[in-house]
């Protein structure tokens, strides 16, 4: 009998003194008793590890996969809940966030419905996060920590976030952007400290570096990981996080001007407005000496030298407005209104296209990697589909 279950049995047996331990149940906090190393996982967090680089260390689809409906058997009163965003993905399992909750899917057996399913009294439109062997889930007011084998909870902390990339771990603490940029003990979710910043969040080395943007002026914080501030710019408006990338931060502007700056000092390296490029709305990939720049709402996506900026190669792939996957030889593209597209990280050669119209998918506005596959979520249907 686990806890959970052992509080509960003992609520209903009417002992004196335990009137309101169902509301002391629903409020308890654990401490959650993982190893607080780098977050582990196929897919631990938006952008594929806290650095937002998109880098994948596996294999891409064949061009023969199949594609699967990972939602299929994750119903409420039979109707298929929708995914707020994409899932973070670690042994085997994504955990997606739907409304007002979070479900674990099987990635072997979708159909079989949800591993478990957590109702909350918040949305989360984030992407959930891995953490000391925690998932967190973040909300519009609440940042909730979550066994992954069971669902059950370990602690919830009043911090609010909003945005796919609110939410990165390091080490045995949780940072989320919101309102201002809090830093939360991952172990028991008490609130470290609490700075100036934006809305989106990547995480370097020895930094945190956030994103704003407010009345269609934007900028870019620089703090150290207690909280302490180090630059801060003031850019064109910036919707998707930045990247960081050996002590450079690179990040894109709403008019798809790309920036390459010092993570230390806030030095600007240089920057590149890519002919073709559109209003970016996610963000970039970095992975060696390529930074891949997505179309945005344009019709061409662009990798450009890291060092200088210079383009390297370019892609007609039509709107593309989630972050790309960058592997070892490969470039992955959510192409908007087509499907996924894969293509030769150093020439730019098309190898492999899985279409909508083929497969059955909706919109693509995102893609997550796993061994020798995609989790691809749709931007119109709210769908989140497997192909493999």
């Amino acid at each position: 009998m686990n806890r959970r279950t052992y509080l509960a049995a003992v609520c209903t047996t009417g002992f004196a003194g335990l009137a309101g331990c169902a509301n002391r149940l629903h409020n308890a906090q654990r401490t959650v008793e993982g190893p607080c190393d780098d977050p582990g996982g196929t897919w631990p967090t938006a952008g594929g590890d806290p650095s937002r680089t998109g880098q994948a260390d596996t294999a891409p689809p064949s061009p023969d996969a199949d594609v699967v409906d990972l939602l299929a058997g994750v119903r409420d009163e039979g109707q298929q809940r929708l995914a707020s965003s994409l899932p973070a993905i670690a042994d085997g399992s994504a955990y997606v966030p739907v409304s007002g909750g979070v479900v674990a899917v099987d990635l072997n057996a979708p159909g079989d419905g949800p591993i478990w399913s957590h109702e909350l009294d918040d949305d989360v439109d984030g992407v959930p996060a891995m953490s000391c062997g925690a998932v967190l889930a973040p909300g519009l007011n609440q940042l909730t920590a979550l066994d992954p084998a069971s669902g059950d909870r370990y602690w919830q902390a009043d911090v609010g976030s909003h945005g796919a990339t609110a939410v990165a771990s390091k080490g045995g603490t949780v940072y989320v952007a919101g309102s201002n940029p809090v830093a939360v003990d991952a172990r028991t979710g008490e609130i470290q400290w609490s700075a100036e910043g934006g809305d989106t969040l990547a995480l370097g080395s020895g930094g945190l570096y956030t994103t704003q943007n407010i009345n269609g002026t934007g900028g870019i914080f620089a703090h150290d990981l207690d909280g302490e501030e180090r630059w801060h710019l003031s850019l064109g408006k910036i919707v998707g996080s930045a990247s960081v990338h050996e002590g450079t931060v690179r990040v894109a502007d709403n008019t798809g001007t790309v920036y390459a700056i010092d993570a230390m000092t806030g030095e600007t390296y240089w920057s590149r407005s890519p002919e073709g490029v559109g209003k970016i709305h996610s963000g970039l990939a970095v992975h060696g000496n390529d930074v891949v720049v997505p179309a945005g709402g344009g019709a061409k996506s662009v990798v450009l030298d890291a060092s200088t900026g210079e383009i390297r190669w370019t892609a007609d792939t039509g709107i593309v407005t989630g972050r790309p996957v960058v592997g070892d030889d490969w470039v992955a593209f959510g192409r908007t209104n087509i499907g996924v597209t894969l293509y030769d990280r150093s020439t730019g050669e098309h190898r492999a296209t899985w279409t909508r119209e083929e497969h059955g998918l909706g919109t693509v506005d995102g893609l997550a990697a796993i061994e020798g596959g995609f989790v691809i979520r749709g931007g119109t249907t709210s769908g989140l589909s497997l192909i493999s």
